[in-house]
């Protein structure tokens, strides 16, 4: 093949069909940093590796409440959580809202979903999607039998443009694994372990309301922070050792589907995005599991490849989970819903430009009592709580990346901390939440 040859080939592989196939796979609790392809040495992930390989990755992206189902409800309909009313897990999204697999299927699509739905249990009240396997097992007995499914679906179906929804357990076992691994173990730790993180101490000063979900133990995650509050360095490496493995036996499974769908004719017309519903803490900050603003938390994967998608390619601008409906409603030449808040990234994906001035995410912490909201700027972080002392956090992440140094108190940052609270105020105006 000559070099004309190959560039036609090339471009022609990228040229976008009418209506690609749409395989969305989705993680639960992985955090940014967690695969080999963000630059970590302590796993490796050559099957996410290879989506960004293949395709965009935006390295900022960030979901909009650092737990499972209001998060879930935001990528599913692309609207804040208060607006969802799923503001806490177990909770069905409001009536009236359309959402994806019902958008998709009225738009002709076949829509097929296998694995944690989680809105409100596995599969209850979900509309939408035809049910390929339930998901509400631990990912080690859950994710393969759903890789198998997903697998032999995508080998076998023809007909009409698919969206399938892959949405795997794991590494969400790390929760079993902490609760497991209570106390502070006399192991002196081993070689072979990540190193602990450089931001695990605490800040004494922290909100009332995060030092709350620290020490009432109400629910199984403020449990698990206060179980990772009596570990040692080396328990954490432990611990982030035993959560890299997870991260790892889901990318095995996603590398089967990925397999599948290689080996099969719609190779060629299907855009898949992979992304994760939030992240772990980390042990930074001496937290763990979710549930928390800061980045280890709220910062997770998220990349696209398929055609009309540059290969190799990925961007640092703020991203949100809520573009992923826009995104691929756009691609699939659907009018994203009126209201959807998020934005399409297919923009940046041709090259244009991509400004967003910030992303916002919401917590409860056990009422509506303690809430709090995130306001994230490309330099910085602004958070606000509800209730209770030093409600507000203003974190500096140009000069102070791992969130140690609190700036609502001095002085220098008097400015940014007044545009932040400014930047909150509209996003509530805007959004309809009424939380302060």
């Amino acid at each position: 093949m000559n070099r004309r040859e190959f560039i036609g080939s090339t471009a022609t592989l990228f040229q976008p069909v009418k209506q690609p196939n749409l395989l969305l796979i989705m993680t639960d609790q992985q955090s940014y940093s967690a695969w080999s392809g963000a630059g970590n040495p302590w796993l490796k992930t050559p099957a996410m590796d290879s989506i960004a390989r293949a395709g965009f990755s935006l390295t900022s992206a960030h979901c909009t409440y650092p737990v499972c189902s209001p998060s879930r409800s935001s990528v599913f309909t692309s609207r804040y959580a208060h607006e969802t009313q799923v503001m806490e897990n177990g909770k069905a999204i409001a009536a009236g809202i359309p959402g994806m697999g019902e958008i998709f299927r009225d738009a002709g699509y076949r829509t097929v979903y296998g694995g944690k739905w989680h809105l409100p249990k596995s599969f209850d009240g979900m509309t939408g999607f035809e049910k390929l396997i339930g998901g509400a097992a631990l990912g080690a007995k859950m994710d393969a039998p759903l890789a198998d499914v997903c697998s032999k679906w995508i080998s076998e179906y023809r007909g009409e443009p698919f969206l399938m929804v892959a949405s795997f357990m794991n590494p969400h076992d790390i929760c079993s694994w902490i609760r497991q691994h209570a106390g502070s173990r006399p192991d002196p730790g081993s070689a072979a372990w990540p190193p602990a993180p450089q931001n695990m101490g605490v800040d004494p000063s922290e909100p009332e309301c995060i030092q709350y979900h620290r020490a009432a133990g109400y629910d199984l995650m403020s449990q698990a922070v206060k179980i990772a509050s009596e570990w040692r360095a080396a328990d954490v490496r432990r611990y982030l050792d035993g959560y890299y493995r997870l991260v790892e036996e889901v990318d095995r499974q996603v590398g089967r589907v990925l397999d599948a769908l290689r080996a099969s004719p719609h190779a060629r017309d299907t855009l898949v995005c992979f992304v994760s519903d939030h992240g772990e803490g980390l042990g930074a900050h001496r937290w763990v599991q979710k549930a928390a603003f800061y980045e280890e938390s709220v910062r997770v994967p998220l990349m696209f490849a398929g055609p009309g998608i540059p290969a190799g390619k990925r961007d640092a601008g703020l991203t949100s989970l809520l573009d992923i409906l826009p995104t691929l409603c756009d691609y699939a030449g659907i009018p994203a819903p009126r209201e959807a808040r998020g934005r399409s990234l297919r923009p940046l994906f041709e090259g244009g430009a991509w400004e967003r001035p910030f992303v916002a995410a919401e917590l409860r912490y056990g009422s509506v009592e303690r809430e709090g909201r995130m306001i994230r700027t490309p330099r910085y972080k602004y958070v606000r709580f509800n209730s209770g002392a030093r409600p507000e956090q203003l974190f500096d992440l140009e000069f102070d990346p791992g969130e140690t140094r609190n700036l609502v108190s001095e002085s220098a940052a008097e400015g940014p901390l007044n545009e932040h609270r400014e930047l909150l105020r509209d996003w509530q105006r805007e959004t309809g939440d009424a939380v302060y």
